[in-house]
């Protein structure tokens, strides 16, 4: 069994899909209870480290322009 790029590119995207769901799922659920969402937590975190959230996002975007451009 061997796996090819598309394969990999193919698992990374099904669990971003994933983390998202989940985290969409999360807030749906803590809105309804009255609490405070995860995201807000995310969110915070992003605020926090603003270079280090633009180095992810950069890094991602690397990921992909390389893997998806004809």
């Amino acid at each position: 069994m061997s796996f090819t790029a598309d394969a990999i590119l193919s698992l990374i995207g099904t669990a971003f899909a994933l983390i998202a769901f989940l985290l969409m799922l999360e807030e749906a659920i803590a809105i309804r209870n009255g609490r405070d969402p995860m995201s807000n937590g995310v969110r915070a975190v992003a605020r926090r480290f603003p270079r280090a959230t633009y180095a992810v996002a950069v890094v991602i975007g690397m990921l992909l322009g390389h893997l998806l451009w004809p």
